[in-house]
């Protein structure tokens, strides 16, 4: 049986990118309760609907990660990382496993009943694109239009941190607030501002638009971090074994990631998720020279670190929070035990 599955209990099988985001649009809260329900053999899981994450739900659905453990998942892909943190402080997700960490530290520090488990995407697959000529690194950007989105979110943060790094000045630059990293990829390359957010896959899509990539997150902050496993507390106390589990499926999805063997089932997944064949063989190629997703699940202290830094910087962060308070690693810790077993 497909474990897999959406909120409404069909099988994800090979479903395109919008008939899958079709079964999760307008879940809220209440809804996710309800499909869970209190099964402690049952988790359910919330991310964001980028074509990669996606794509990792049909890896998973394939490799049958979750049946060969023996537990249930119910995964569910919204448009906005504050929809995912919304659902698992309220306890109707359970987990999230690819959404902005930025987003969800600040929660914890305002009291969000909320632990980071362990580490997913530890390596930023994320990049910069123009088609201004004049443009050729990140020193070029100051005075130009950049497309984020709001003060705090990860695309405001991530050229705040590159202004900082350069000492380039935020007077005379226009921070302007496009939305989601699709949205200021397309008014880059639609020439509705000089430099946008994409990621590291959006090559081949930028060149056939006359754009270009001029740096990657991973080069230009090496500290960033985009995304952790994250769950309630709630979950972690009643779910804990079908937590474990969990983790575990994902940590050998990941391990596998980084196996020449995976090139063709993951250019599969990212194209049935909406991308194109070109980008998904860039996507990969550049997810396993670079490792981008932690078979170990590790949690880079120094890279949280760095993040509640750019938190602070722009307000939505108070102080650096202690590892230990926000952390329960020792999910993580049974979930590697269970792969050796």
């Amino acid at each position: 049986m497909n474990h897999a599955t959406t909120h409404v209990q069909r099988p994800l099988g090979r479903l395109s990118r919008r008939g899958f985001l079709g079964l999760t649009a307008g879940v809220g809260a209440a809804g996710l309760l309800a499909a869970c329900g209190s099964d402690p053999n049952t988790i359910s899981i919330i991310n964001t609907s980028a074509t990669a994450a996606v794509a990792l739900n049909q890896l998973l659905t394939d490799g049958k990660y979750f049946d060969k453990l023996g537990v249930k998942t119910k995964i569910s892909n919204v448009s906005a990382g504050n929809q995912v943190l919304a659902a698992v402080a309220s306890g109707s997700s359970d987990l999230t496993m690819t959404s902005g960490l930025i987003g969800i530290l600040p929660g914890i520090e305002k009291g969000m009943r909320l632990k980071v488990v362990g580490g997913t995407q530890v390596v930023s697959t994320s990049a910069l694109f123009t088609k201004d000529p004049q443009i050729t690194s990140v020193r070029d950007l100051g005075g130009k239009s950049l497309g984020v989105g709001a003060v705090g979110a990860e695309l405001y943060a991530v050229f705040a941190a590159l202004f900082a790094k350069y000492g380039i000045s935020k007077d005379g630059a226009t921070f302007r607030n496009v939305g989601s990293s699709a949205d200021s990829l397309k008014a880059a390359l639609a020439g509705q501002v000089d430099c946008g957010y994409g990621q590291v896959g959006n090559q081949a899509l930028a060149t056939k638009q006359g754009a270009r990539m001029i740096a990657t997150v991973n080069e230009e902050l090496p500290l960033w971090m985009n995304n952790a496993a994250v769950a309630s507390t709630e979950a972690i106390s009643k779910k804990r074994s079908a937590l474990v589990k969990v983790l575990a499926g994902y940590a050998q999805l990941f391990a596998y990631l980084g196996t020449p063997e995976s090139k063709d089932p993951y250019v599969q997944a990212y194209t049935g998720a909406g991308g194109s064949a070109a980008e998904g063989e860039q996507e990969w190629q550049f997810i396993n020279q670079n490792g981008c997703y932690s078979p170990t699940l590790d949690f880079p202290e120094k890279k949280a670190e760095f993040i509640q830094k750019q938190n602070i910087a722009s307000g939505t962060q108070t102080k650096v929070l202690a590892y230990d308070s926000y952390t329960d690693l020792s999910v993580q810790a049974d979930a590697l035990a269970l792969i050796k077993k």
